[in-house]
């Protein structure tokens, strides 16, 4: 008898917990960042910074806010996904806002603004950058949670067109022009314009 109870016993503890695993592995984690991976096509390299649509939501699980920083970095050649290389220059993805203070409960979106140079050789180009997202720890804690996000950038074939580079730009390009063109306008008239002659004195005897 006391076998039969033994055996019982030792059955409903284990079918405690696998049912406290089971809940455990579906919990939410206090401190995450989603998607944790994805691809922006067709980035275009404008030499202007521009926003793309996708934006990283970062979530404080927490009963308590936290304090959070979100950076770019170059990942390791041997460490981006099969096809991409690690991007050039990973200040050309910048996260928006870089620092967020999160509330108890609650969560923050970080936005994506890329900024690709202008030039030829970046056309065709396949890449990886990681936006790491840190959580600042709170005293005592141990360790540091640290989720990164991949994101994959294959850009244009080719430069945009002139038509599609922001406003801003052609402002400032009319601007100089028109700078340039009236100091030289200035010079040309400068140059034109009639000297007055020096009248010679007389000198009476």
């Amino acid at each position: 008898m006391w076998a039969s109870k033994t055996v019982f016993i030792t059955s409903i503890s284990l079918i405690i917990l696998l049912i406290s695993s089971t809940h455990l592995a579906g919990a939410e984690p206090p401190f995450s960042v989603s998607p944790d991976e994805f691809t922006v096509l067709k980035a275009p390299p404008m030499g202007e910074p521009y926003t793309i649509s996708q934006v990283l939501v970062v979530w404080n699980r927490d009963n308590v806010e936290r304090l959070v920083f979100v950076t770019s970095e170059t990942p390791p050649e041997n460490a981006v996904r099969p096809g991409y290389e690690p991007i050039p220059n990973e200040n050309w993805v910048v996260p928006l806002p870089s620092s967020i203070l999160i509330p108890e409960n609650s969560y923050a979106e970080v936005q994506i603004s890329l900024n690709i140079p202008r030039w030829e050789n970046l056309t065709s180009k396949k890449w990886e950058v990681w936006i790491p997202v840190e959580r600042q720890p709170l005293p005592g804690e141990v360790g540091i949670l640290r989720p990164t996000v991949r994101i994959k950038i294959e850009t244009t074939e080719e430069l945009p067109p002139l038509s599609e580079l922001p406003l801003q730009l052609y402002i400032v390009v009319a601007i100089v022009a028109g700078a340039v063109a009236g100091a030289l306008g200035l010079w040309v008239w400068l140059k034109r314009r009639p000297r007055k002659r020096r009248s010679k004195s007389r000198v009476l005897r």
